[in-house]
């Protein structure tokens, strides 16, 4: 059993915690997205796994998950979807151990159809959180981006 002086100990873990502050803003803020861009029929990670692959044109898996910052096989299972509604295709390089992901017209299309939801759902997130905080936010997450790389 517990101590109270154990306890105690515990208290204050989930406010001094970065990771666990991360992660509930993460899951909240994706929920908004997710919500917002369901009639799309994306998700705001198929979504920014599509992004990703339209801005670096056609990138191997392994730049495409380093630039996601997602470990490689967690990428390619949430690739798998993805090549199954055609928006994209996994091409097989030269050496046939590198395989590169290339949008589709219809992945295309779909970036298309999706990016007037993405627009709304950062409006509702700037409007609960204001503006200046998202973008102070966004800047400070962009430097703990920066610790791994």
């Amino acid at each position: 059993m517990k101590t109270k002086s154990d306890q105690d100990k515990f208290v204050n873990l989930p406010s001094l915690c970065p990771a666990f502050n991360i992660r509930a803003a993460s899951r909240i803020i994706t929920q908004i997205f997710d919500d917002t861009l369901r009639p799309s029929g994306l998700q705001i990670t198929q979504f920014a796994v599509l992004v990703g692959v339209h801005i670096m044109n056609t990138p191997s898996i392994s730049t495409l998950a380093k630039g996601l910052v997602m470990d490689r096989t967690t990428l390619t299972r949430g690739l798998k979807p993805l090549e199954n509604e055609g928006f994209i295709k996994i091409i097989t390089g030269e050496d046939k151990r590198t395989r590169f992901v290339k949008l589709t017209v219809k992945g295309k299309s779909a970036i298309d159809k999706t990016l007037p939801y993405w627009e709304k759902a950062r409006e509702i997130v700037a409007k609960e959180f204001g503006e200046n905080n998202l973008g102070g936010l966004i800047k400070d997450l962009e430097s703990v981006r920066e610790i791994k790389n």
